[in-house]
């Protein structure tokens, strides 16, 4: 399980890694894209996760860090919240 923030839109876009088991050198097993959410619907974050990181970013980063309550993936062609 992994995952890696992309776009940071509250902390000046710095990049931000959560990693359990992977070598970010090389991220090609982070193939799900996400964003977290406040309770607003504003975005906070957008990053790559591995298919069984699920909710890791929310609880690892967007929650104690923003405050985020929602995590949604990106599905079919539109972002899905779980």
């Amino acid at each position: 399980m992994a995952w890696i923030i992309t776009k940071d839109l509250i902390n000046d876009d710095k990049r931000r890694e959560g990693c359990k088991s992977i070598d970010f050198k090389n991220q090609k097993e982070c193939t799900e894209r996400f964003r977290m959410l406040d309770d607003d619907g504003e975005v906070y974050y957008e990053g790559l996760a591995t298919p069984d990181a699920v909710f890791a970013p929310l609880y690892d980063l967007g929650m104690p860090d923003a405050g985020c309550t929602e995590i949604q993936y990106y599905k079919n062609g539109k972002w899905e919240t779980l």
